[in-house]
């Protein structure tokens, strides 16, 4: 299969769809992706909204991938993209005649273990099913049929169960399982092994990409083997690398970790009663046998210590991050770890207690069989890097890591710890290890800048690269097709008045677009404000308020979209991967430029490494995370070359700062209206 340059064109393969529009820039980023697959560059595509990335790196991929025999992975950060490429794109290129064959590679956790569910009872004929849920024996007994029905089931189960079942990649037996012929995952995996394309995403990458840090880039690890990847999302890579890299200790990972050892009063058994009752049924004697002594008075009893200290020692943290932290959500962890008597001591009857664990299984699988030892010791090692994890939060030594103490919603606080900078490991564990890699995204630079995103993924100007950036604009018109206001007389965002002044504004606002609104905020303390002052003035008898956290995401979208009068407020989330087209969002609203918390531990880490370096942290750092996100902001409102609509900016100083040119340059050319809230309102009016 051979790249066709003519595919893109007004009289090519790809107009003989209807309703095709040419766009010279999707044919010049196709041309762009095919030659550095082909010649083994390192690409940085920026694509705005409306050039039709997916197509135009999908078609020289899948030719290049064809023609060369060299397998190309495709990561993505979001499942909705994902579901786009799989559902729609390639469905177009195999419409159109090629031929190729492309698979999505999804986590472990997507797919049921049957193994697991046999070890539950769940089969027909095992000897006891009480208490084994219907909806389990109901996915049970339909191991033989479609794989998208057995996953459709699986995805239907609830949360408590589906967690004891999963596939998970440590606790599988591989070839030694008697249903590796029948599972899922490794079919999919098969599958992907002979595929021209690979889908995965950003998080599935990093594992492989961690794994083969390990054992080295010749063969399988969760992907296939290959040598050209290209990332669409690009510009969430840091921060996914950021978490994936990074150490979680929390009082859910431990009660995980006991649920599955002993279960005995959730719906599904726990490994331990698993064991036993095997063991019972064998014939053995309970008094004589000693591997049912250390079950059940010492690895059960222990559990319920384990459980106890956990809890002791997250609620004396809980006690300290409400006297040291009232109103924030997060404090630094100072290197060298707590020195509160409290916590220490708390930790020290806690890690004794994870320690003792972890000898009474050691000495149970001493014990056992080979088959029965193979199921322990996966929980084993789970052990240990709890402890491990533990041990390396609670002693902060690492100077090239940041730790911090998080107050949680729900289940009390946690423990963190994460790299100051992932930049030198993904340049050292990816972009060494492949021939090609391609990066793309509707917002990579900062006014055609490519300098931050290049540090954030490794790439140092001062070293040779093989790179090639380039800036491909939306084809649409921005000056025809939105309206962009500031208001001049908003108080600032940090001020006392500006809530109550932005909602005394607000109504009739909305009703010049009758709702059909997105109001975008940097905090939810701020939005939860914002709500509250709305219904008090009784707004809600206008407009139906779809608030972030009050509904499920995609549930928020999908009312926002069909019900009329409609006003979605949200924060992070909802700035980017959001598509609503047409007369359904006539206006976005962003409340306040969005900077980041600067005492958020991560954030406070990486600017003092930057002044550490004699770097400018507001200008390297602060300045170019905040205009990628007011981009991503602003661009939820044209999503279609006859989508027309208003931007809102309420906050004044993107005029009165000489930082706030960078946040209008980057923006697509259009008019800028600096007046009065009335004033705009008046304009706007006669404009729609």
């Amino acid at each position: 299969m051979y790249y066709d340059q003519q595919f893109f064109s007004p009289h090519g393969p790809l107009a003989q769809l209807e309703g095709y529009e040419y766009r010279a820039q999707q044919q010049k980023m196709a041309d762009l992706v095919y030659e550095v697959l082909e010649n083994g560059h390192i690409g940085i595509i920026e694509a705005g909204t409306g050039t039709g990335k997916s197509l135009a790196y999908l078609y020289p991929a899948i030719c290049f991938a064809c023609k060369q025999g060299e397998k190309v992975v495709v990561s993505t950060n979001t499942i909705t993209l994902q579901e786009q490429l799989l559902k729609k794109d390639l469905p177009i290129l195999r419409q159109l005649g090629l031929n190729f064959k492309a698979v999505v590679v999804k986590g472990w956790n997507n797919y049921p273990c049957w193994l697991r569910i046999e070890e539950l009872g769940a089969y027909s004929g095992s000897p006891d099913k009480t208490g084994i849920p219907a909806e389990l024996q109901l996915l049970a007994e339909a191991k033989d049929q479609e794989q998208t029905e057995v996953l459709s089931l699986f995805d239907s189960l609830p949360g408590e169960i589906k967690e004891q079942i999963q596939a998970e990649s440590d606790l599988c037996l591989r070839g030694k399982c008697a249903f590796f012929n029948q599972c899922l995952v490794f079919a999919a995996r098969r599958l992907a092994e002979n595929a021209d394309l690979v889908i995965a995403n950003h998080h599935l990458l990093l594992a492989d990409v961690s794994i083969r840090r390990e054992v080295g880039w010749e063969g399988n690890a969760v992907l296939p083997r290959y040598q050209h990847v290209i990332l669409d999302e690009a510009h969430h890579l840091e921060s996914t690398a950021t978490e994936y890299f990074g150490v979680q200790v929390s009082l859910l990972r431990l009660q995980r970790l006991v649920s599955a050892l002993d279960n005995s009063h959730g719906k599904t058994r726990g490994l331990l009663q698993s064991l036993r009752s095997n063991l019972v049924r064998s014939g053995i004697s309970e008094a004589d046998d000693e591997r049912l002594t250390i079950i059940d008075w010492q690895l059960l009893p222990q559990l319920r210590i384990i459980a106890t200290a956990a809890h002791q020692f997250f609620q004396v943290l809980e006690q300290y991050a409400a006297q040291m932290i009232p109103h924030e959500e997060s404090m630094r962890i100072p290197y060298g770890g707590f020195t509160a008597p409290e916590i220490l001591e708390g930790y020290d009857r806690f890690y004794s207690a994870l320690a003792a664990l972890q000898k009474q299984m050691e000495q149970l699988t001493a014990l056992m069989a080979g088959d029965e030892s193979d199921r322990v010791n996966p929980y084993i090692k789970r052990l240990r890097a709890l402890i491990a994890d533990l041990e390396f939060v609670m002693e902060a030594k690492d100077r090239n890591h940041v730790y911090w103490l998080k107050r949680l919603a729900k289940h009390g606080c946690a423990l963190y710890a994460a790299p100051i900078s992932v930049g030198e490991q993904l340049k050292d564990n990816l972009l060494f290890q492949v021939k090609s890699a391609i990066f793309t995204s509707a917002t990579l630079s900062v006014n055609a800048d490519f300098s931050y995103f290049c540090q954030s993924i490794g790439i140092d100007h001062a070293e040779q690269w093989d790179l090639l950036t380039e800036v491909f604009p939306s084809p649409f018109d921005y000056r025809q097709q939105v309206y962009l206001a500031v208001a001049r007389d908003l108080p600032s965002p940090d001020n006392d008045a500006f809530i109550e002044q932005f909602v005394e504004h607000l109504d009739p606002l909305l009703a010049l677009t009758e709702g059909r609104a997105f109001i975008l905020f940097t905090s939810y303390q701020m939005m939860q404000q914002v709500v509250r002052l709305v219904r008090e003035k009784g707004l809600e008898q206008k407009y139906r308020f779809l608030v972030q956290g009050e509904l499920p995401r995609g549930e928020m979208l999908e009312r926002f979209k069909i019900e009329k009068h409609t006003v979605l407020l949200g924060t992070d989330s909802f700035w980017e991967g959001v598509d609503v087209a047409g007369d359904a969002l006539s206006i976005v609203i962003i409340t306040k430029l969005p900077f980041k918390v600067p005492t958020d531990p991560i954030v406070a880490a990486r600017s003092e490494k930057l002044q550490a370096d004699g770097l400018n942290p507001f200008v390297h750092y602060h300045l170019p995370q905040a205009v990628l996100k007011f981009r991503q902001g602003c661009g939820r409102l044209i999503r279609t070359k006859t989508d027309r609509g208003i931007v809102l900016i309420c906050d004044r100083r993107i005029m009165e700062r000489s930082y706030g040119r960078f946040f209008l340059q980057a923006l697509p050319a259009c008019s800028v209206h600096y007046k009065s809230l009335a004033q705009i309102k008046q304009e706007v009016a006669s404009w729609l």
